[in-house]
């Protein structure tokens, strides 16, 4: 659809709803927070002196943002595993959580396993399935949300569950200290940051809208830096399922020791190559300072340039108004292209094709 005003036939295109569950990624975030940090845990968890979060995809990426957002916060080293094996260090004082939004996630489940036969402390975040049930069966504490604000269904559109889950986790196992108070005044500033973005905003006022039309085309580089990196890495993820586009997330200050000077070739990314900066004035001046050269390099190599400001007054804000942002930007770039932004064709092929694979 060429108009991203025509909400009827925005509608027409999204039968499942992803709309409906992207407006609600703030009361997402709140039901989660809510449940999810007063869980009970038993005395026998203690103590804990590693923690390893097995997940994929949208249930990995949202434990990784909860990581880079409290680095300076979390009391014990804090690891995303996205494989089949835990690593050689966990045994009897490492507390692995399962992190799978439908619960049937088969890497997730091996982790479980080789958890068990370590002697781990387990723990999970999920909406049920045969992860809920294996980890029910060992007595071990479960985050087991039903996902009332996600009518779409879909993992990557209900990242508020999984996100704000894995910070309420980390408050009820007594790994970090948080006010429930900047919690609930980071969502609310996701709630009304929402309504900037919704449907019935026409693109000229609608800064979601805008940066679909802008990504549309292009291979877009999405570059963060701090407490926002595991941002980056979710906002690529969803440009992929959701706006079926690639997309490349990159980190401020890494990427200045060898990217830059890749930019070259292929003579294609002066065409399609965009840098989409996302900034905000909580980066310390180092970081700060290494955006706007950064920026003067990538525009002298003829490639172009997105800045796009974050106002959140905390990292939580800031991360939660991405994310909000990054939400409708993906559906919209979905409905400019008419494609259903539930559909995962290549996955589910993918999928069907591992059953069919002896190994």
């Amino acid at each position: 659809m060429a108009d991203l005003n025509d909400i009827q036939a925005m509608t027409a295109l999204d039968p499942k709803g992803v709309l409906a569950s992207t407006k609600q990624f703030a009361d997402q975030c709140a039901q989660a927070w809510r449940e999810a940090s007063t869980i009970p845990i038993p005395s026998t968890y203690k103590p804990i002196y590693n923690v390893c979060v097995a997940g994929m995809g949208g249930s990995r990426f949202t434990p990784r943002t909860i990581k880079e957002l409290f680095r300076d916060q979390i009391r014990e080293p804090y690891e995303i595993v996205d494989d089949y094996t835990l690593p050689a260090y966990v045994d009897s004082e490492t507390l692995v959580i399962l992190s799978s939004f439908s619960g049937t996630t088969e890497e997730v489940m091996a982790c479980g396993k080789d958890a068990l036969k370590r002697g781990a402390k387990l723990a999970g975040i999920m909406s049920g399935g045969p992860i809920a049930d294996f980890l029910r069966a060992q007595g071990a504490p479960i985050y087991q949300f039903i996902p009332t604000h996600n009518p779409c269904g879909q993992p990557r559109i209900g990242g508020g569950y999984l996100l704000m889950g894995h910070l309420g986790l980390l408050k009820a196992f007594g790994l970090i200290d948080i006010d429930d108070i900047a919690v609930a005044s980071a969502i609310t500033f996701a709630r009304k940051t929402a309504t900037r973005y919704t449907e019935d905003i026409p693109t000229a006022q609608n800064q979601a809208k805008q940066l679909a039309r802008a990504l549309d085309g292009t291979h877009p580089f999405i570059i963060t830096a701090e407490f926002l990196k595991g941002f980056g890495n979710g906002f690529a993820n969803q440009l992929n399922e959701t706006a079926k586009m690639i997309s490349d997330p990159r980190i401020i200050p890494e990427l200045n020791h060898h990217l830059m000077e890749g930019l070259a070739r292929p003579n294609s990314l002066k065409e399609h190559g965009l840098f989409v900066f996302f900034t905000s004035p909580l980066y310390s001046p180092l970081v700060t300072k290494r955006f706007r050269i950064t920026q003067e390099v990538v525009k002298k190599q003829g490639i172009k340039v997105l800045d796009i400001p974050l106002i959140g007054i905390t990292p939580l804000a800031a991360v939660l108004e991405a994310y909000t942002l990054a939400g409708f930007t993906t559906l919209y770039g979905a409905m400019l292209n008419d494609i259903d932004p539930v559909a995962i064709p290549w996955v589910d092929y993918f999928k069907e094709q591992l059953k069919k694979e002896d190994i």
